[in-house]
């Protein structure tokens, strides 16, 4: 049985797991314009934020991940839920390494307590 003590601790040695894998990446998200009498939506524009995540390149040629098919040129990424938390369900896009990625999809992971997100990207060439 997890102690609270156990999930601090997994928190903590995500830090270190993280500190010298991390890469720069890029998230494109839709933002939503409200009119500020009446509420209703008035347009939407395409903002970006730039963040340190894990990036796995896959390698293989075709393998499942969560009942999601992937190919050779998709990445993995592993972020920290504090740095996109308020635009996770927004985005739609990520950059990286001079290419653009669709994200097939995007889960919270974490034993105990949710630390991270994980999506998977298909390479849009």
């Amino acid at each position: 049985m997890l102690t609270q003590d156990d999930i601090t601790y997994m928190k903590d040695a995500q830090d270190e797991i993280y500190e010298l894998r991390q890469r720069p990446i890029t998230f494109i998200y839709l933002d939503k314009q409200f009119d500020p009498i009446t509420g209703l939506p008035i347009g939407e524009s395409e903002q970006s934020r730039e963040v340190l995540a894990v990036i796995t390149e896959i390698r293989s040629t075709r393998d499942m991940d969560g009942g999601i098919e992937y190919e050779q040129g998709d990445i993995k990424i592993d972020v920290k839920i504090e740095l996109i938390e308020d635009i996770a369900d927004k985005i739609t896009r990520a950059e990286f390494d001079g290419k653009t990625y669709e994200l097939l999809g995007g889960d919270r992971k974490g034993i105990g307590k949710r630390n991270r997100y994980e999506y998977l990207g298909r390479e849009v060439k």
